[in-house]
């Protein structure tokens, strides 16, 4: 009997775990399924996934220009 309650025991603290983990677990997997649909696509469609790639990292460089020049401009017009 205390053997089923131990295991019973070791189970809820492994269920507790597994559920503390399974945000950074799933996110995991979803990272390394992405890196593997890219070298996937790479191969079949090198052209385009390289459009695509550039396309993704030119968003935040852009967004990056677009706040400087908002910052720059917020700054000249309290200078007056």
């Amino acid at each position: 009997m205390e053997f089923l309650l131990l295991w019973a025991d070791n189970l809820d603290d492994a269920v507790g775990a597994v559920r503390h983990l399974a945000p950074k677990i799933l996110s995991f997997l979803v990272a390394f399924a992405l890196f593997a649909l890219t070298g996937f696509a790479l191969m079949l469609a090198p052209e385009a996934t390289l459009a695509i790639i550039g396309l993704m990292l030119s968003v935040p460089l852009a967004e990056h220009i677009r706040r400087r020049r908002a910052s720059l401009a917020k700054r000249l017009s309290n200078d007056d």
